[in-house]
């Protein structure tokens, strides 16, 4: 199981998304989601790679993906952005009974849910948790393309003062982009492309 840190930047409250995505541009990666666990009938995917940081309030995702023109025609948050290209992060609750999937894609479009597997009481977010989950989109160049998100420590229920450690995973799929393409930052077991699997989440590491 890999794990990876993300970083407590208290001097980071107020600032834009703007300001934080030039900020984690520069930090160190915290993971490469290159784990081709479908080589055979998906041998490739776009280099994708992902930033992690935190205050006392937000959780920030900086995506960065090399390589793909970004396909983006859903354009309403719950709709399937899987279909497009699509970065996800999935965090289990701290007693890994239940996990959130963000899945956005290249535009900032979100669907999101708590679940307790992919078919299993699944609770779609609603409007006023969608909203509060902020995104910044970047074309860098025609195939090279950044997004920052920013999620609440409330929404997924992190109290830094109890916990400092969640399961997760990230990942990297487009369903219906010309590269076809399903990758995962910790390797997965199964037959076939398939992501909820919190049996095979890694750990995100806060530290403060």
């Amino acid at each position: 199981m890999k794990s990876t840190t993300s970083t407590y930047q208290i001097e980071w409250q107020g600032k834009s998304l703007a300001a934080i995505d030039q900020l984690m541009a520069k930090m160190p990666i915290a993971g490469v989601i290159d784990s081709l666990n479908w080589k055979e009938q998906y041998p490739a995917a776009p280099a994708t790679t992902f930033t992690l940081a935190h205050t006392d309030e937000m959780l920030y995702v900086r995506f960065e993906v090399k390589g793909e023109v970004p396909l983006a025609t859903k354009t309403e948050d719950l709709e399937h952005v899987n279909e497009d290209a699509c970065v996800e992060i999935f965090i289990a609750n701290a007693d890994n009974t239940r996990y959130w999937n963000f899945e956005f894609n290249a535009a900032g479009v979100c669907n999101a849910s708590n679940r307790k597997s992919r078919k299993e009481d699944v609770v779609r977010l609603n409007a006023e948790q969608l909203q509060s989950i902020k995104r910044f989109p970047v074309q860098l160049c025609v195939a090279h393309w950044s997004l920052l998100i920013a999620i609440p420590l409330s929404l997924i229920d992190l109290d830094l003062s109890r916990e400092r450690a969640r399961r997760a995973n990230l990942y990297k799929c487009g369903d219906l982009t010309p590269m076809k393409h399903y990758a995962s930052w910790n390797p997965i077991n199964a037959e076939a492309p398939a992501f909820h699997l919190p049996e095979y989440f890694g750990e995100i590491l806060f530290d403060k």
